[in-house]
């Protein structure tokens, strides 16, 4: 047989069928559309399925560069996940049978909030911003017996005096390398914006546009990034938002009034699919 003739031959073997550049697995006429089809049924009938990769989390984790698309079913989490991210930065996501607008959250809640205010303030500017520590007593999250504020591998949230009553919520990076980010929030009902920040490791940014918060306000961001590119396809949502757990009283737009012993924050981080 000439060359060219077993290139455009149909190889049946074991039911497998190459046709052309296509694989049929229990079909002899794979869809023109598909370079791998697989039957649901083998010759004799029976119905079957089609198993992939199984492996657990660490399995997973020692394929080295993995592909843009690639498949497995993780026995560790019982779900198939997908790589949607790349070779170099992997994100591994597991398909749900019920699609969600967000794929993880994380949040903190700090109580009481009022009394968690730090002698210590910051002059508001963004130059005023202390580094992160979870021991600097100019932040809020130094003081632990009080809760905690939301976090993830590249933000962590905050909160800082300025002065008087007012406090200024803080998103620093944590991620251990420089990031630039985009993102935006309203003050006073106004929309503020803020590109191209960039944030070395453990450095953070006054998140409103004035620099301080009244307890009456919520601060809700978006934001994207822009360096490095590994991380430029994540959207986070993140939000600061205080309120009373009685019904006492309302809050006060500084903070201090009756019941203040009951006025909490609720940190959280969204990140979208």
């Amino acid at each position: 047989m000439k060359k060219n003739q077993l290139n455009a031959a149909v190889l049946l073997i074991a039911g497998v069928t190459l046709a052309q550049g296509q694989v049929g697995i229990g079909t002899s006429s794979p869809d023109p559309s598909a370079n791998l089809h697989v039957a649901p049924t083998n010759r004799v009938n029976q119905n079957k399925g089609t198993l992939l990769g199984t492996m657990t989390t660490q399995n997973r984790n020692s394929i080295a560069r993995p592909a843009t698309g690639l498949m497995i079913y993780n026995t560790t989490d019982n779900c198939l996940q997908v790589n949607n991210g790349t070779p170099a930065a992997p994100k591994w996501e597991c398909l749900s049978e019920q699609p969600e607008a967000f794929g993880s959250m994380n949040f903190g809640r700090y109580k009481p909030f009022y009394w968690g205010m730090t002698s210590g303030t910051i002059p508001s500017s963004q130059s005023g911003v202390p580094p992160y520590s979870p021991t600097n007593t100019r932040l809020y999250g130094a003081y632990t017996a009080n809760g905690n504020f939301a976090s993830n591998d590249i933000f962590r949230v905050d909160v800082a005096r300025i002065n008087g009553d007012s406090y200024a919520p803080i998103l620093y990076n944590i991620s251990g390398e420089a990031i630039n980010i985009n993102y935006n929030t309203v003050t006073y009902g106004n929309p503020t914006y803020r590109t191209n920040v960039l944030l070395n490791d453990k450095q953070g940014s006054l998140v409103d546009g004035n620099f301080t918060t009244y307890f009456v306000e919520a601060q809700n961001i978006y934001v994207t990034l822009n360096y490095p590119d590994k991380w430029t396809q994540r959207k986070f949502l993140i939000g600061f938002n205080v309120f009373k757990e009685d019904y006492s009283s309302t809050i006060s737009s500084g903070g201090n009034g009756s019941g203040k012993i009951n006025q909490s924050m609720i940190s959280y981080i969204f990140e979208f699919k």
